[in-house]
Protein backbone atom coordinates (compact mmCIF):
# COMPACT_ATOMS: atom_id res chain seq x y z
CA UNK A 1 0.00 0.00 0.00
CA UNK A 2 1.06 3.32 -0.82
CA UNK A 3 -0.32 5.85 0.98
CA UNK A 4 -2.13 4.37 3.77
CA UNK A 5 -4.82 6.70 6.14
CA UNK A 6 -5.78 5.37 9.21
CA UNK A 7 -10.07 4.69 9.44
CA UNK A 8 -10.40 3.70 13.10
CA UNK A 9 -9.31 2.79 16.13
CA UNK A 10 -9.85 0.06 18.45
CA UNK A 11 -8.99 -0.76 21.90
CA UNK A 12 -10.56 -4.06 21.84
CA UNK A 13 -8.77 -6.50 19.58
CA UNK A 14 -11.61 -8.67 18.95
CA UNK A 15 -12.86 -5.55 17.66
CA UNK A 16 -10.66 -4.28 15.51
CA UNK A 17 -10.02 -7.98 13.61
CA UNK A 18 -14.02 -7.90 13.11
CA UNK A 19 -13.42 -4.82 11.40
CA UNK A 20 -10.60 -5.57 9.31
CA UNK A 21 -12.23 -9.04 8.24
CA UNK A 22 -15.41 -7.37 7.27
CA UNK A 23 -13.15 -5.02 4.66
CA UNK A 24 -10.77 -7.60 3.64
CA UNK A 25 -13.88 -9.60 2.63
CA UNK A 26 -15.14 -6.65 0.62
CA UNK A 27 -12.08 -6.93 -1.37
CA UNK A 28 -10.09 -3.91 0.51
CA UNK A 29 -6.90 -4.38 1.41
CA UNK A 30 -5.96 -3.46 5.39
CA UNK A 31 -2.98 -3.12 8.01
CA UNK A 32 -4.01 -3.56 11.49
CA UNK A 33 -1.31 -1.09 13.09
CA UNK A 34 0.11 -1.89 16.14
CA UNK A 35 -1.18 -6.03 16.30
CA UNK A 36 2.16 -7.50 16.48
CA UNK A 37 2.75 -4.99 19.42
CA UNK A 38 -0.23 -5.67 21.38
CA UNK A 39 0.84 -9.44 21.45
CA UNK A 40 4.19 -8.88 22.81
CA UNK A 41 3.03 -6.22 25.40
CA UNK A 42 -0.82 -6.03 26.07
CA UNK A 43 -2.55 -2.96 26.72
CA UNK A 44 -0.27 -1.27 24.43
CA UNK A 45 -2.19 1.87 22.80
CA UNK A 46 -5.16 1.45 20.73
CA UNK A 47 -4.83 -0.46 17.34
CA UNK A 48 -5.14 1.43 14.59
CA UNK A 49 -6.89 -0.25 11.27
CA UNK A 50 -5.34 1.58 8.26
CA UNK A 51 -6.01 1.45 3.99
CA UNK A 52 -5.09 2.99 1.12
CA UNK A 53 -6.08 6.12 0.76
CA UNK A 54 -8.13 5.61 -2.37
CA UNK A 55 -10.25 3.01 -0.27
CA UNK A 56 -10.80 4.80 2.41
CA UNK A 57 -14.28 6.58 1.70
CA UNK A 58 -15.53 2.80 0.41
CA UNK A 59 -14.11 1.56 3.90
CA UNK A 60 -15.38 4.17 6.00
CA UNK A 61 -18.61 3.06 4.37
CA UNK A 62 -19.23 -0.30 4.95
CA UNK A 63 -18.12 -0.36 8.70
CA UNK A 64 -20.31 2.19 8.93
CA UNK A 65 -23.24 0.36 7.26
CA UNK A 66 -24.68 -2.48 9.65
CA UNK A 67 -26.58 -4.44 7.27
CA UNK A 68 -22.99 -5.22 4.98
CA UNK A 69 -21.84 -9.02 4.37
CA UNK A 70 -19.72 -8.37 1.76
CA UNK A 71 -22.16 -10.87 -0.01
CA UNK A 72 -21.90 -9.53 -4.63
CA UNK A 73 -26.04 -8.63 -3.09
CA UNK A 74 -24.50 -6.16 -1.25
CA UNK A 75 -22.30 -4.33 -3.56
CA UNK A 76 -24.47 -1.77 -5.75
CA UNK A 77 -23.54 -0.67 -9.29
CA UNK A 78 -21.90 2.95 -9.63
Amino acid sequence: MADVVTIASFVEPLEAEMAKLRLQSAGIEVFLSGENARIMEPGLGPLQLQVSQEDAEDAQAILADPGFTGDSDDVQAS
